[in-house]
């Protein structure tokens, strides 16, 4: 049986993916940022999209499922997970234009029909396969932790700077209240994935961390510290 923690962050996970369903294509880069914080900011998700990608090669998945006029998503529930989240990333970096996407495989004389269909299409399945984080959460818990401790002198380093990030930000008051929450939430999660000295978990917060605080510019000579490190360190 699933934990409290596991129900209560899939229920949020859930909440935001409806929010996406539910409002309209204006909306939707914003909907996929507060997935993909979500999911980068509460480690059991996180773990969870690890597990799922294990193996997984999303350029390969990504041809197979446009090699047609339709677009077909992984028929397993673990391979789909792996491919929503890789393909919200996608959109969500503009590596893939959404636009576009929804133009291509979900055309109609109404784009925000398209865009429903989209969400219809990808987001629902995405939402339900998912749910089998409740589900796999005791036979998975032994992979939950990668083996790749973070050296002692990396994990200080950049838990003095995150410190110092949370300072500032909370100090701020030049900062909504909104965007506060998120770099707040952001920066403990990102604290709390080198208190536990997982490398992978690590890699996934981070690159949900140097997104969301890309416009920030008070942190950004303290993420190119902590970048250094990481990359010194071979984390990233």
């Amino acid at each position: 049986m699933a934990s409290k923690v596991v129900t209560q962050s899939y229920t949020i996970f859930i909440e935001r993916c409806r929010g996406m369903v539910n409002s309209k294509f204006v909306m939707s880069s914003n909907s996929i940022s507060n997935i993909l914080q979500l999911i980068a900011s509460v480690p059991c998700l996180t773990n969870y999209v690890q597990i799922c990608s294990q193996n997984f090669d999303f350029k390969k998945e990504y041809n197979k499922a446009t090699a047609s006029l339709d677009f077909i998503l992984p028929s397993e529930n673990k391979k789909i997970v792996a491919f929503v989240t890789n393909l919200l990333f996608m959109f969500d970096q503009k590596k893939l234009d959404l636009t576009k996407f929804i133009k291509t495989y979900y055309s109609t004389n109404d784009f925000e029909l398209s865009y429903k269909t989209f969400c219809d299409k990808v987001i629902n399945p995405y939402m339900i396969a998912f749910k089998d984080i409740l589900l796999e959460e005791d036979k998975a818990a032994p992979d939950y932790l990668d083996n790749t401790n973070v050296t002692e002198f990396a994990k200080n380093q950049c838990m003095g700077v995150i410190t110092s990030l949370i300072s500032i930000v909370s100090q701020d008051n030049n900062l909504s209240d909104e965007k506060k929450s998120d770099y707040l939430t952001m920066l403990e999660g990102f604290f709390y994935s080198f208190e536990i000295s997982r490398a992978q978990m690590i890699k996934v917060v981070w690159i949900g961390l140097k997104n969301i605080m890309s416009s920030y510019r008070p942190a950004q000579s303290y993420l190119m510290s902590i970048e250094k490190v990481l990359q010194d360190y071979a984390v990233i």
